[in-house]
Protein backbone atom coordinates (compact mmCIF):
# COMPACT_ATOMS: atom_id res chain seq x y z
CA UNK A 1 0.00 0.00 0.00
CA UNK A 2 1.06 3.59 -0.49
CA UNK A 3 1.92 5.68 2.55
CA UNK A 4 -1.39 7.54 2.16
CA UNK A 5 -3.37 4.29 1.99
CA UNK A 6 -1.58 2.97 5.08
CA UNK A 7 -2.53 6.15 6.94
CA UNK A 8 -6.17 5.83 5.89
CA UNK A 9 -6.36 2.17 6.87
CA UNK A 10 -4.74 2.91 10.23
CA UNK A 11 -7.33 5.64 10.75
CA UNK A 12 -10.10 3.22 9.75
CA UNK A 13 -8.87 0.55 12.17
CA UNK A 14 -8.68 3.03 15.03
CA UNK A 15 -12.02 4.56 14.09
CA UNK A 16 -13.57 1.10 14.01
CA UNK A 17 -13.09 1.09 17.78
CA UNK A 18 -15.75 3.81 18.04
CA UNK A 19 -18.09 1.59 16.05
CA UNK A 20 -17.31 -1.28 18.43
CA UNK A 21 -18.20 0.92 21.40
CA UNK A 22 -21.51 2.05 19.88
CA UNK A 23 -22.55 -1.38 18.62
CA UNK A 24 -21.43 -2.95 21.90
CA UNK A 25 -23.59 -0.51 23.83
CA UNK A 26 -26.60 -1.31 21.69
CA UNK A 27 -25.99 -5.05 22.01
CA UNK A 28 -25.55 -4.72 25.79
CA UNK A 29 -29.06 -3.31 26.10
CA UNK A 30 -30.36 -6.63 24.80
CA UNK A 31 -27.77 -9.14 25.95
CA UNK A 32 -26.07 -7.53 28.93
CA UNK A 33 -22.62 -6.02 29.25
CA UNK A 34 -21.00 -9.23 30.49
CA UNK A 35 -21.95 -11.19 27.37
CA UNK A 36 -20.95 -8.36 25.04
CA UNK A 37 -17.61 -7.91 26.82
CA UNK A 38 -17.05 -11.67 26.62
CA UNK A 39 -17.69 -11.70 22.87
CA UNK A 40 -15.55 -8.65 22.15
CA UNK A 41 -12.70 -9.76 24.40
CA UNK A 42 -12.74 -13.27 22.90
CA UNK A 43 -12.76 -11.91 19.36
CA UNK A 44 -9.95 -9.48 20.12
CA UNK A 45 -7.89 -12.31 21.62
CA UNK A 46 -8.53 -14.48 18.57
CA UNK A 47 -7.39 -11.61 16.35
CA UNK A 48 -4.11 -11.57 18.28
CA UNK A 49 -3.65 -15.29 17.82
CA UNK A 50 -4.58 -15.04 14.12
CA UNK A 51 -2.05 -12.26 13.48
CA UNK A 52 0.66 -14.44 11.91
CA UNK A 53 -1.82 -15.71 9.31
CA UNK A 54 -3.53 -12.35 8.81
CA UNK A 55 -0.19 -10.67 8.13
CA UNK A 56 0.42 -13.15 5.30
CA UNK A 57 -3.16 -13.18 3.98
CA UNK A 58 -4.36 -11.53 0.77
CA UNK A 59 -4.89 -7.80 1.23
CA UNK A 60 -8.73 -7.92 1.53
CA UNK A 61 -8.51 -10.60 4.24
CA UNK A 62 -5.81 -8.66 6.08
CA UNK A 63 -7.85 -5.45 5.98
CA UNK A 64 -11.00 -7.24 7.20
CA UNK A 65 -8.96 -8.71 10.08
CA UNK A 66 -7.57 -5.27 10.87
CA UNK A 67 -11.05 -3.71 11.01
CA UNK A 68 -12.46 -6.57 13.09
CA UNK A 69 -9.62 -6.20 15.56
CA UNK A 70 -10.19 -2.45 15.65
CA UNK A 71 -13.88 -2.94 16.47
CA UNK A 72 -13.29 -5.46 19.23
CA UNK A 73 -10.09 -4.23 20.86
CA UNK A 74 -11.76 -0.99 21.97
CA UNK A 75 -15.38 -2.13 22.21
CA UNK A 76 -15.02 -4.09 25.43
CA UNK A 77 -13.75 -1.15 27.50
CA UNK A 78 -17.09 0.63 27.97
CA UNK A 79 -18.66 -2.71 28.85
CA UNK A 80 -16.12 -3.21 31.62
CA UNK A 81 -16.83 0.30 32.90
CA UNK A 82 -20.55 -0.46 32.92
CA UNK A 83 -19.96 -3.75 34.74
CA UNK A 84 -17.73 -2.00 37.26
CA UNK A 85 -20.37 0.67 37.90
CA UNK A 86 -23.12 -1.91 38.38
CA UNK A 87 -21.09 -4.19 40.66
CA UNK A 88 -19.29 -1.59 42.80
CA UNK A 89 -20.73 -0.48 46.13
CA UNK A 90 -23.06 2.41 45.37
CA UNK A 91 -21.19 4.88 47.57
CA UNK A 92 -17.86 4.05 45.92
CA UNK A 93 -18.79 3.85 42.22
CA UNK A 94 -16.81 6.95 41.23
CA UNK A 95 -13.72 5.87 43.14
CA UNK A 96 -13.87 2.31 41.83
CA UNK A 97 -14.27 3.53 38.24
CA UNK A 98 -11.35 5.93 38.69
CA UNK A 99 -9.18 3.16 40.14
CA UNK A 100 -10.06 0.58 37.49
CA UNK A 101 -9.55 3.05 34.63
CA UNK A 102 -6.23 4.16 36.11
CA UNK A 103 -5.06 0.56 36.34
CA UNK A 104 -6.19 -0.05 32.77
CA UNK A 105 -4.35 2.99 31.44
CA UNK A 106 -1.21 2.08 33.40
CA UNK A 107 -1.24 -1.46 32.02
CA UNK A 108 -1.81 -0.08 28.52
CA UNK A 109 1.07 2.39 28.82
CA UNK A 110 3.49 -0.29 30.03
CA UNK A 111 2.29 -2.76 27.39
CA UNK A 112 2.65 -0.23 24.58
CA UNK A 113 6.15 0.75 25.70
CA UNK A 114 7.22 -2.88 25.98
CA UNK A 115 5.61 -3.74 22.63
CA UNK A 116 7.31 -0.85 20.82
CA UNK A 117 10.71 -1.85 22.19
CA UNK A 118 10.24 -5.52 21.34
CA UNK A 119 8.89 -4.71 17.85
CA UNK A 120 12.30 -3.27 17.00
CA UNK A 121 13.87 -6.72 17.23
CA UNK A 122 11.04 -9.28 17.12
CA UNK A 123 8.96 -9.85 13.96
CA UNK A 124 5.32 -8.80 14.32
CA UNK A 125 4.10 -12.29 13.44
CA UNK A 126 5.90 -13.59 16.53
CA UNK A 127 5.04 -10.64 18.78
CA UNK A 128 1.36 -9.96 18.11
CA UNK A 129 0.04 -13.33 19.36
CA UNK A 130 1.47 -12.54 22.80
CA UNK A 131 -1.06 -9.72 23.07
CA UNK A 132 -3.68 -12.46 23.54
CA UNK A 133 -2.41 -12.90 27.11
CA UNK A 134 -4.43 -9.81 28.14
CA UNK A 135 -7.75 -11.07 26.77
CA UNK A 136 -7.14 -14.53 28.22
CA UNK A 137 -6.54 -13.05 31.68
CA UNK A 138 -9.61 -10.85 31.25
CA UNK A 139 -11.76 -13.84 30.31
CA UNK A 140 -10.49 -15.79 33.31
CA UNK A 141 -11.28 -12.84 35.58
CA UNK A 142 -14.81 -12.66 34.13
CA UNK A 143 -15.67 -16.28 34.96
CA UNK A 144 -17.31 -15.55 38.34
CA UNK A 145 -19.32 -12.69 36.85
CA UNK A 146 -20.52 -14.81 33.93
CA UNK A 147 -21.42 -17.69 36.27
CA UNK A 148 -23.46 -15.30 38.40
CA UNK A 149 -25.18 -13.81 35.34
CA UNK A 150 -26.07 -17.20 33.84
CA UNK A 151 -27.52 -18.37 37.15
CA UNK A 152 -30.15 -15.63 36.95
Amino acid sequence: LSATAVSWWAFAALGAGALGCVLGGLAAQRNGSARVALLQLSTSGLCCVAAPWALMAPLPVFLAWLLLWGVTVAGDSPQFSALTAVNAPREAVGSVLTLSNSIGFALSAVSIELFVRLAQTVPLAQLLPWLAVGPVLGLLAMRPLLARRSAR
